[in-house]
């Protein structure tokens, strides 16, 4: 085992997913890892931010909670939508809304799904399940963010539960990559 140890500490730092964190990275590095789709997906978006992560690790269900977002926008840059995937075991989650800057922004639901359930320790049931959500934020929302960041928690009417965060040069290298913001 000892033998292969340099082989992947080698192999990691060739390979840009092991040595960088696209929250840290500058705003033209996200500008240039900003994707532009020549035909819109289902919900009519074309340009793509790279993905952040945020994973929790739970020791009774199933591992790790773990959260994929990014932005999007359409050709038209008539709004910006961040994009939310979601997956967790335990109890079903109500993702109702975001609340950001003080104010709940109603969450749109694409998907849900439970996607395996299991009895643990002969005591208790759960399952892990999959959401997919999205969040309409306006020009204005992103253009205050570029100077301090966008944060925001992801919340049921009872019940609070992810805090996710997009850095301001996430959110600039966004804006110049799609062509909306100058450098």
């Amino acid at each position: 085992m000892k033998a292969y140890a340099p082989l992947v500490l080698v192999g990691c730092a060739l390979l840009p997913a092991c040595t960088d964190n696209i929250r840290q990275a500058p705003a033209a590095q996200i500008a240039q890892q900003t994707e532009h789709s020549s035909s819109p997906d289902p919900q009519g978006l074309t340009w793509f931010a790279p993905v952040l992560h945020l994973s929790q690790y739970r020791t009774l269900f199933f591992g790790y909670d773990t959260v994929n977002y990014r932005l999007a926008s359409a050709d038209t840059n008539s709004g910006f939508r961040l994009l939310i995937d979601i997956n967790y075991g335990g109890a079903v989650r109500h993702y109702d809304f975001a609340q950001l800057d003080g104010q709940s922004r109603p969450l749109s639901h694409q998907r849900h799904i439970a996607e395996r359930c299991q009895l643990f320790n002969s005591l208790i049931s759960s399952c892990i399940y999959q959401d997919l959500l999205s969040l309409d934020l306006a020009a204005a929302d992103l253009a205050q963010a570029r100077q301090t960041g966008l944060h925001l928690q992801l919340a049921s009417a009872t019940l609070r539960y992810e805090a996710l965060d997009l850095p301001a040069n996430y959110i600039q290298g966004f804006l110049q990559g799609q062509g909306t913001a100058k450098p």
